[in-house]
């Protein structure tokens, strides 16, 4: 989201946007940028689904392709590359209240996968 707080903090529940926003903040201190360009998802796989009353809740394994790197201040690449694409492998878990009018899921969990 390119550290636009405002629309993640609509997407993520408040854990998860907190974890962002520290990490977003730590960046900006830096002067430092990520660029990245997303390359597509290979496959997506369902780990859990459960409802908890009006609660929804659901897995995802998630395997994607991503160009990634952040530069500091001057523009030099200090981590990834900005012309390889790399391998991603995520879990990430969504909720929903079905009660909610909000037809939107938000992310609660994100886990990256070695």
């Amino acid at each position: 989201a390119d550290g636009d707080r405002k629309t993640l903090k609509n997407l993520l529940s408040r854990e998860v946007y907190d974890s962002f926003v520290a990490a977003i903040g730590e960046r900006e201190a830096k002067s430092e940028k990520i660029q990245s360009s997303f390359v597509g998802i290979d496959k997506v796989d369902v780990v859990a689904a459960e409802m908890k009353g009006s609660e929804a809740h659901i897995t995802l394994r998630i395997v994607s392709e991503l160009i990634s790197a952040t530069r500091d201040k001057v523009g030099a690449v200090i981590d990834g590359d900005p012309e390889k694409v790399a391998e991603v492998k995520d879990v990430w878990t969504f909720f929903r209240d079905t009660r909610s009018r909000d037809p939107n899921w938000k992310l609660v969990a994100t886990e990256e996968e070695d």
